[in-house]
């Protein structure tokens, strides 16, 4: 095998290497924390706060609808009893039964509204409660998928780890200092030609020097961005 070939194959490894790791920490992440599992329980705390809320002014509501209801009915007896004689008297208790009326028709308005905004929130709460119980049975359902996947994820990498190792210590010491100036300052040091191109720099590479790649075991680099082209056999 020529030098740019075993070179080639270690930043192929390399790439490998990177994905796998990449991969596998996507798959941990998802392990641990379920990004739609936790917008429907986010979201299923804030319906259920709302909801609560509501529930609270309802029965604030029905408090004073009671309070003035019972009031009410107090003024009227106290009307019927003939024992306020005096038209002063009686006119302040006429004037205060109309207001407390007019107070118990608003707030049993007010009450109305309340109640029905309840019933839209309980209907609410069951919809994000159901969507957050479907969201949390697909993650216990994906789980054992993804445990397999990093285990799989991690024994590939042990391995492709172990193999870079051994292609590694193949490759003489100078040639992969000259290799790892070159991923340095290009990021990949490796450009393989396809259609008589770089895929370094997507350059034509000139036919001469494609004709004397096809013979020449010695490491030859991309005239326009000096990376080593590696031509596959055949």
């Amino acid at each position: 095998m020529d030098v740019v070939q075993a070179l080639y194959e270690l930043q192929e490894m390399e790439g490998d290497l990177q994905k796998s790791k990449a991969d596998l920490a996507e798959v941990v992440s998802r392990l641990d924390h379920n990004e739609g599992v936790a917008r429907s329980r986010d979201r299923s705390t804030r319906v259920n706060q709302a909801f609560t809320k509501l529930q609270l002014q309802q029965s604030e509501l029905d408090v004073d609808v009671q309070e003035t209801t019972d009031r009410l009915k107090e003024l009227e007896q106290q009307l019927y009893s003939g024992n306020t004689a005096a038209s002063k008297d009686l006119l302040a208790l006429q004037h205060e039964i109309k207001f407390t009326k007019e107070k118990q028709s608003g707030l049993e308005e007010k009450l109305l509204e309340k109640m029905e905004r309840v019933e839209a929130g309980q209907k609410a709460v069951a919809t994000i409660d159901a969507e957050l119980a479907a969201a949390e049975s697909a993650y216990e359902n994906e789980i054992p998928t993804l445990q397999e996947q990093q285990q799989e994820l991690e024994l590939h990498a042990k391995d492709v780890a172990a193999a870079y190792q051994t292609a590694e210590t193949a490759v003489d010491a100078s040639d992969l200092k000259t290799y790892r100036l070159l991923q340095k300052s290009k990021g990949m040091a490796i450009a393989k030609v396809e259609r008589g191109m770089c895929s370094g720099c997507t350059i034509a590479v000139p036919s001469h020097e494609l004709q004397k790649l096809r013979t020449t075991t010695t490491p030859m680099r991309c005239s326009s961005c000096g990376r080593f082209l590696f031509s596959p056999v055949g």
